[in-house]
């Protein structure tokens, strides 16, 4: 079982070394890795919003950030470490952050590098391809209305 909380000034070393760890391979493959870029965009993603830092028995082990826009929900910075991926910790998350779009009627949006495997966990939640580019895919969740659901 996991828990989770709000990231803290602690937790950013760890929060760039996660994103290294579950990232670099696509990273590196579509603009190649560079520890200053990747450093400078780290510092400012930080500035503008804390993610959700998950953790296992008070270990962090993962992270995402869920802004709550005008007419939708934006979900990013989702990372887990290598090491517990598979285990059901992103289908967990992704199912609360689905319950909480059909709670405030919004869809979900997101958006991830080409390569990535996540999308098809992505895929199995309903999420559809909306854009595409060489460089990331933007995918949405549609928000279903009551009506849909009580017709399925």
């Amino acid at each position: 079982m996991f828990t989770t909380r709000e990231a803290e000034s602690k937790d950013y070393e760890f929060l760039y070394d996660l994103k290294k760890a579950a990232e670099f391979e696509p990273v590196d493959q579509v603009f190649g890795w560079d520890d200053v870029v990747q450093c400078e965009i780290h510092r400012q993603e930080w500035d503008e919003a804390k993610p959700m830092v998950i953790e296992i028995d008070g270990a962090p082990v993962g992270s995402y950030l869920v802004e709550c826009k005008e007419d939708h929900l934006y979900f990013s910075r989702f990372f887990i470490l290598p090491e517990h991926q598979g285990n059901g910790i992103g289908s967990e998350i992704l199912e609360q952050v689905v319950d909480l779009a059909e709670q405030k009627g919004l869809p979900v949006k997101l958006r991830y590098l080409q390569g990535n495997r996540v999308g098809q966990l992505y895929m199995k939640f309903g999420f559809r391809v909306t854009h595409q580019s060489s460089q990331f895919l933007n995918m949405t969740k549609p928000y279903r209305s009551e009506r849909e659901v009580s017709a399925v």
